[in-house]
């Protein structure tokens, strides 16, 4: 992880002075996936210097692991287009589905994704399906950032396998990404919706900035890729912020129809020095520093499923600075609404990028200091 994290940098350094005519306007399709191309909203040479194909699904080959009440702490792998895989399962498709995907090079097995997986089904009885794209979501971060379109596609195209095969309803579907995996969660969305039918809900834990902030919405995650989307933002410092080794690898940008920014959404409390003796090293503490905001939104996430008594309340509002400057301190007509798993609570009644604030603890369970 901390070689990855050093290999982004040196990427993103060379993404910012190098832009090639020949990596530009390009197009590559793929059977039952369709076709994927580097030109129309896809192009930007600012935001986007670097403009990369996704590789192929049979490179990446995603995996989905399921997680019942009934197995816990043993993964039964659901395979598209194996219909054994799924009727020997215990996948139901009468029980809400949430499927939690991975970010830049992560795993679905990871601690992270194991914490989330038994908060679920401790909250709740829902199949919970850990989605692996580990293949396709290491370095460098451009093919990986090309990748989440592929891997959407994929992750839609088995929903709808679903569907038709055993009676599940995208509407019951619930996507809970981190970084590159919340627009992966978005291109999900995007092909998902139809005149009738939408998927559900998506949960955006600290959207990636580099590569998607201030670009087309089809690019990115946005509101209109399932019923109801929701972000958490805890590192959207600016990406000059990445080189100053301090953190910015999420956006600020709001993407769905509540945006919740903790502490502002730059950065996180705690963030600046390590636990004495939890990590080794410059180099270490160095990485820890760099991605302790952008991960402290996964444990955020976890801590609301599992304290739904405590306080996450988040107030409308234009700018953090007018939220501590107490111009903010009532819900107003918009309504408040709970940071985290219940912010499906809140109604949007029409309405999309609505920004929300609250200030939290720094440590676990990172409750509301109001």
């Amino acid at each position: 992880m901390r070689q990855s994290i050093l290999l982004l940098l040196l990427g993103l350094c060379v993404c910012s002075i190098y832009s090639s005519e020949e990596s530009t306007f390009r197009e590559v399709c793929y059977v039952g996936l369709g076709c994927f191309s580097t030109r129309g909203n896809f192009y930007d040479s600012v935001n986007r210097p670097i403009q990369v194909l996704p590789q192929d699904p049979d490179r990446i080959r995603p995996t989905f692991a399921l997680y019942t009440r009934r197995n816990v702490n043993t993964a039964q792998n659901l395979v598209y287009n194996n219909r054994d895989s799924v009727s020997k399962s215990n996948f139901r498709s009468n029980v809400p589905t949430k499927i939690v995907i991975h970010g830049f090079t992560g795993n679905g097995n990871s601690d992270w994704n194991q914490s989330m997986k038994r908060a679920l089904l401790n909250e709740g009885d829902y199949n919970v399906i850990q989605l692996d794209w580990s293949r396709g979501s290491g370095f460098p971060f451009t093919q990986a950032t090309a990748n989440t379109r592929v891997v959407g596609a994929l992750v839609a195209q088995f929903i709808v396998w679903l569907e038709s095969n055993f009676g599940a309803n995208r509407e019951n579907f619930h996507l809970i990404g981190h970084s590159l995996g919340a627009h992966v969660s978005g291109y999900a969305g995007e092909r998902l919706n139809t005149r009738n039918k939408k998927l559900g809900r998506i949960s955006g834990l600290d959207p990636a900035g580099p590569y998607f902030e201030n670009t087309h919405p089809e690019v990115r995650l946005d509101p209109t890729d399932a019923r109801f989307v929701d972000a958490i933002h805890t590192d959207g410092d600016s990406t000059l912020s990445i080189i100053k080794l301090s953190g910015g690898f999420g956006l600020m940008q709001p993407v769905g129809h509540v945006d919740f920014y903790p502490n502002g959404g730059k950065s996180q409390p705690n963030c600046n020095e390590p636990p004495s003796g939890s990590v080794g090293g410059i180099i270490g503490g160095t990485v820890w520093r760099m991605t302790c905001s952008h991960n402290r939104v996964q444990q955020v996430m976890v801590s609301t499923i599992l304290n739904p008594r405590k306080n996450y309340r988040a107030y409308p509002c234009s700018s953090y600075e007018d939220f501590k400057a107490g111009r903010c301190r009532t819900c107003g007509t918009t309504g408040c609404a709970s940071m985290g798993m219940r912010a499906g609570e809140w109604n949007p009644n029409g309405r999309v990028n609505v920004k929300m604030f609250l200030d939290t603890a720094g440590t676990a369970p990172f409750a509301s200091l109001e």
